[in-house]
């Protein structure tokens, strides 16, 4: 079943860049909420590609936990310890990814998600250092934009070469990846833009990170929100590398059933 996957995953990647490759030629930085408006409502198939990109993305992040989980309740992990590495490395650069990618829409709740992320990295000592690298004060979204599309990407996909040895196209799983993307965007509708003039009581960012910003509305320092979006990663380290690893599993699905809990 995890080759199935495993091959599926790659087939939701591939599907993500080509797809975000046509996007990428209509947008522009210095204007960004006007060209998510043009692709979605002037550009001849605007609108599909930017689906196409949205749901295959989330699709593939879905896959690739999914991939993750079948590896964990096998009795033995049976990769090399590199490989299990780039695999959580590959989880970290996606997430990061998808958050630019909501960022880049460029409308209110994009606006509140970033600022929400810079005072994540303001208000914790090592992080603050690298604010600088995603806030641009002279066009908001251009480093959000070169992250998403150049360095984040490249790390994504050096991540996942290592971890499997190879980036390949199965046509039937690509076929079959494509299929499914095309029927979940007929069922299902992309997070609508909140338009800038318009007021809103509440506007949140991408849903997985909807727990950390209802744990800073508790007033929860963003030193410990944020040694709380890290635990998952260390708990996955210390599954393959300790010998407790039935201890750490146990620690993990607390977590995401503790993070669920306040993210809804």
């Amino acid at each position: 079943m995890n080759r199935t996957i495993a091959w599926l995953t790659q087939a939701f990647f591939v599907i993500s860049m080509i797809s975000g490759v046509i996007i990428v030629f209509a947008y522009y930085p210095n204007s960004a909420y006007d060209s998510v408006q043009k692709i979605t409502y002037i550009i001849p198939f605007g609108l599909f590609f930017r689906e196409l990109h949205y749901f295959s993305s989330e699709i593939f992040m879905l896959f690739l936990l999914a991939h993750i989980v079948v590896e964990l309740y096998k009795k033995e992990i049976k990769i090399s310890a590199l490989s299990w590495s780039y695999a959580i490395l590959a989880l970290m650069a996606l997430l990061i990814l998808l958050f630019s990618g909501f960022v880049l829409k460029a409308d209110q709740s994009a606006n509140g998600a970033s600022e929400v992320a810079f005072s994540l990295m303001k208000n914790t000592p090592f992080l603050d250092n690298f604010l600088s690298l995603f806030k641009d004060t002279t066009v908001f979204y251009w480093k959000f934009f070169i992250w998403h599309i150049i360095f984040l990407p490249l790390l994504l996909s050096h991540a996942i070469y290592k971890h499997v040895k190879k980036i390949g196209v199965n046509i039937k799983y690509f076929t079959l990846a494509l299929a499914i993307v095309m029927v979940v965007s007929i069922f299902l509708s992309m997070p609508s833009d909140i338009p800038l003039e318009v007021t809103v009581d509440k506007i949140k960012g991408p849903w997985f990170f909807w727990g950390a910003e209802n744990l800073l509305e508790l007033n929860l320092s963003s030193l410990y929100v944020n040694l709380i979006l890290l635990l998952p990663f260390i708990f996955l380290i210390l599954i393959y590398f300790t010998p407790y690893k039935r201890f750490f599993k146990i620690l993990l699905l607390l977590w995401v059933l503790v993070y669920v809990y306040f993210s809804f």
